[in-house]
């Protein structure tokens, strides 16, 4: 089981490689652009924000998959 993480400038670019690679139902966690110039105490806030929704994405998958 696996959640693709991404920053929401590249969202456009995920859902056309999931068709592409044909796993249009691959979960994807988009959360807010930039990471790499952030500072480590706003990165942190963010993962925080996105963990519930990670939780969330990784049950689906697996009880899609039950």
């Amino acid at each position: 089981m696996a959640v693709t993480l991404i920053t929401h400038a590249f969202d456009a670019l995920a859902k056309s490689e999931k068709e592409a690679f044909g796993a249009p139902d691959h979960p994807v966690l988009v959360v807010q652009h930039p990471i790499g110039t952030v500072k480590v105490e706003e990165v942190n806030k963010r993962a925080d924000a996105a963990f519930d929704k990670l939780v969330e994405l990784l049950v689906e998958t697996r009880t899609a998959k039950d």
